[in-house]
């Protein structure tokens, strides 16, 4: 018997999805995360995120079909973001589909915690997808710093921070590609020419018609979006504890400058 608490959140989404008739199992998925679509700022759109995500776990046709339709405007932009050829999007985009439509897959909708917008999920998942992809076409980088973007464990870590690296390093990596897919042209275009090109913000200022203030905010500031957006990724996908993110955070934002370098280099150049 599921939670009765959880009607007002099958209401909010029946109503968002109502061609979604509920069946069998829909219920124990929502109520297993009802908790997050309660902290959520709106209840309501966290609410139809689960109902969908239930009715996908549950094959409903119609829940598949809302699904697919959504992909092409979810997962395109991101694609485009990551310099992967837009003849390549409808490859992507079907393999996204399958991975979280199987049962069972390493990234299925099965894995969606409510903890986070649906669509951001969906993108987490083209993003890991399309970096994979553009792996095993280029190959690493001749400077390869991959062990740092993927936090190693060191000699000198203390057995707990070891085993949080083990258990985070590829969900980084996946969350850093996310977060620069967030990243606007401009933010984009500003540190790659500071991280990949070199050039210092007395250089920038000029050449974007700004005063070096206003050039380095640009630069701080598109540092904190990678860093909020990584830090959204880990906590809607592992549920990590709070000082296990505030700790794995410091770490990705005292390796962010050689990471933002390789990964410019390899997948916005």
């Amino acid at each position: 018997m599921t939670d009765p608490t959880i009607e007002p959140l099958i209401d909010h989404g029946a109503a968002a999805y109502p061609a979604i008739v509920e069946v069998s199992g829909m219920r124990e998925f929502v109520a297993a995360r009802a908790d997050a679509a309660r902290a959520a700022s709106d209840v309501a759109a966290r609410a139809a995120d689960l109902y969908l995500a239930a009715a996908i776990v549950a094959a409903d046709p119609a829940a598949i079909a809302s699904l697919s339709a959504m992909l092409p405007a979810i997962v395109r932009p991101a694609l485009a973001r990551l310099g992967l050829p837009a003849g390549d999007d409808d490859e992507i985009i079907q393999r996204v589909r399958v991975a979280l439509v199987v049962p069972g897959g390493a990234a299925g909708i099965s894995g969606y915690s409510g903890r986070g917008d649906l669509r951001a999920y969906i993108r987490a998942v083209a993003v890991r997808l399309a970096l994979k992809r553009l792996e095993r076409e280029d190959g690493p980088a001749p400077d390869d710093d991959t062990a740092v973007l993927e936090l190693l464990p060191a000699a000198a870590d203390s057995p707990e921070l070891r085993v949080l690296k083990e258990r985070c390093r590829a969900d980084v990596r996946t969350a850093f590609g996310a977060a620069l897919a967030t990243l606007s042209a401009r933010e984009r275009t500003l540190l790659r020419q500071h991280y990949v090109d070199g050039l210092t913000i007395d250089r920038l200022a000029p050449l974007h018609g700004v005063h070096r203030a206003t050039c380095a905010r640009w630069i701080e500031a598109a540092r904190g979006t990678i860093l909020h957006a990584v830090r959204g990724y880990l906590k809607d996908t592992l549920g990590l504890a709070a000082l296990e993110l505030d700790s794995m955070i410091e770490l990705v934002r005292s390796q962010l400058d050689l990471s933002l370098a390789r990964q410019l280099r390899s997948h916005i150049a």
